[in-house]
C-alpha cells in the first residue's frame, strides 16, 4: 500500500497526464490564446517533473523498507513463540495502517494467557540470560508477538507517532542531532576546497515510563479460541492509553517531566487569527509562515479546526478539500486529534523537523496477577512502556487560532 503522500503524487499525476494531453490537442484561436495554451502547459510540464521526482523519492524509501522486512522475515527463530525473550524488537514499519497480523495475535494472545494462569517460564526467572539471544542490552522480557502488535496498533491511534519523527534506543536517554544551515561552494580546478565548520547542537530526551491496568475475564482466559481476541483487548486498551498520553504531552507539554507543548512554543510570528468571512485566506497565511525548509507538511485540527476547514471550502470554493486515506486541504493531509488545547483551531506545518519522539526499544513490560481481581473473577494485566518528546524546532510549525482568542 503506497504512503499517503506516494498515493496524493499519483493522483496529481495523473491530473497532470490528463492536463497536458489536453492543452497539446488544444487549437488557439489567436496568438494570445496560443500564449496562454503554452503558458498553462509550461506549467504543468515543471509541475509534471517535480511530481516525478518526489514520486522516486517515496518509491526509493518503499523499496528500502521492503529490504528491511525482509532482513527481519528471514532472520532465525531462537525460541518458540511462547517463550518469554529478551531479544531487540523488529524495526518499526510506522507507514502501515491497519489490523495487525493474525499470527501475531495468536502468538501474543497465548503469551498473555500464559502469564495470566500463572506460568514462569525459565527465562522469567533468569532474566533472559538462557536465551540465544541475550545481548545484556538492557531490554525487558515480553513476548516479541505481543510488541509488535502493541507497536503497530499505537503508530495507527497516535497522531503524534505518526507525524513526528521517531527513534528506539536501549537506554533511558536519547540525543538527537541538530545540524544548522550550511551551504556549498564553487570549486574551481585544482583549487583548494573552503572548509567551513558544520554548526550542529543536540537536544537531549529522557524517557519516563508511563503505565495502564486492564482487567480481563478468567473465562476469556480459558477460552483456548479466544487468545487472539485477548491479544486485541490488551493491544489496544494498552496502546490507546500510551497514545492519549503521547499526543497530550507532544501539544500541551508536562511541567512536572519539563516538556514544552508544541502549541505554547509556536512563536507570535507564527500564529494566525482565523476569519470570519469564511474566505480561506486565513489558511493561505498559515501556510506561509513555516520554514522553507519544510517538506512534508500536514494539518493536525480539532473538531472547531475541521468546521472552519470545512466552511471555508463550502462557502468561498476557494480552499480545496480532498479525501483519499485521509482528508487533504491545500494538498497536505488533515489529521485530527482530541488534545488542541480551547482557542487552537490548528497547526500546519513540518512535524518531523519539529518534533522527537523516542521509544524503549522492547521497552513494553508486561506482568500479571491473579490476586487483584480475585472477586470479580479476572486477571489484571500491568503493561508498562517508556518514552521521550522534545519539540526542538518550532519555526516549523505555524499555530491558527480561533477569533477573539
Amino acid at each position: 500500500m503506497p504512503s499517503p503522500k506516494l498515493a496524493r503524487l499519483q493522483d496529481e499525476a495523473a491530473t497532470l497526464s490528463k492536463t497536458i494531453v489536453d492543452l497539446r490537442a488544444m487549437e488557439p484561436k489567436d496568438d494570445a490564446d496560443a500564449a496562454s495554451i503554452q503558458e498553462r502547459l509550461t506549467a504543468a510540464e515543471t509541475r509534471a517533473a517535480q511530481v516525478e521526482v518526489e514520486a522516486e523519492r517515496e518509491n526509493a524509501i518503499d523499496a528500502r523498507l521492503e529490504g528491511l522486512r525482509k532482513v527481519t522475515a528471514a532472520a532465525p527463530a531462537s525460541a518458540p513463540a511462547s517463550v518469554i525473550e529478551a531479544r531487540k524488537a523488529p524495526a518499526i514499519h510506522i507507514a502501515k495502517r491497519g489490523p495487525v497480523k493474525a499470527d501475531d495475535l495468536v502468538a501474543g494472545g497465548s503469551f498473555l494467557r500464559a502469564i495470566g494462569m500463572g506460568a514462569k517460564p525459565a527465562e522469567l526467572r533468569n532474566m533472559g540470560e538462557t536465551s540465544p539471544t541475550y545481548d545484556g542490552a538492557g531490554v525487558e522480557l515480553v513476548s516479541p508477538e505481543l510488541y509488535r502488535g502493541f507497536l503497530e496498533t499505537l503508530a495507527y491511534q497516535s497522531v503524534g507517532v505518526q507525524l513526528a519523527t521517531l527513534f528506539q534506543t536501549t537506554s533511558n536517554e536519547f540525543q538527537v542531532p541538530k545540524i544548522g544551515d550550511i551551504e556549498a561552494d564553487w570549486v574551481e580546478e585544482l583549487t583548494d576546497i573552503d572548509s567551513e565548520a558544520m554548526p550542529t547542537s543536540r537536544e537531549d530526551i529522557k524517557l519516563h515510563e508511563v503505565g495502564r491496568l486492564v482487567t480481563i475475564s478468567r473465562r476469556l482466559l480459558d477460552d483456548a479460541a479466544g487468545v487472539a481476541n485477548l491479544a486485541t483487548v490488551f493491544n489496544r486498551q494498552i496502546s490507546i492509553a500510551v497514545a492519549t498520553k503521547i499526543d497530550n504531552v507532544w501539544l500541551n507539554g508536562d511541567e512536572d517531566k519539563e516538556i514544552d507543548g508544541l502549541v505554547d512554543l509556536v512563536s507570535e510570528g507564527n500564529t494566525v487569527e482565523a476569519g470570519t468571512d469564511y474566505d480561506g485566506g486565513d489558511l493561505a497565511d498559515l501556510v506561509g509562515k513555516i520554514d522553507t525548509r519544510a517538506s512534508n507538511t500536514a494539518w493536525v485540527v480539532s473538531g472547531e479546526g475541521w468546521t472552519h476547514m470545512l466552511k471555508s471550502s463550502v462557502i468561498s470554493q476557494s480552499t480545496p478539500v480532498g479525501d483519499r486515506v485521509l482528508p487533504t486541504v491545500m494538498g497536505a493531509p488533515v489529521y485530527r486529534v482530541l488534545g488542541l488545547p480551547a482557542g487552537t483551531l490548528a497547526l500546519y506545518g513540518d512535524f518531523a523537523m519539529a518534533t522527537a519522539v523516542v521509544l524503549k526499544q522492547n521497552g513494553l513490560e508486561v506482568a500479571a496477577s491473579e490476586h487483584a481481581a480475585f472477586k470479580s473473577n479476572g486477571v489484571v494485566y500491568r503493561g508498562l512502556q517508556r518514552f521521550g518528546l522534545a519539540n526542538h524546532d518550532p519555526q516549523f510549525v505555524a499555530k491558527l487560532t480561533a477569533a477573539g482568542s
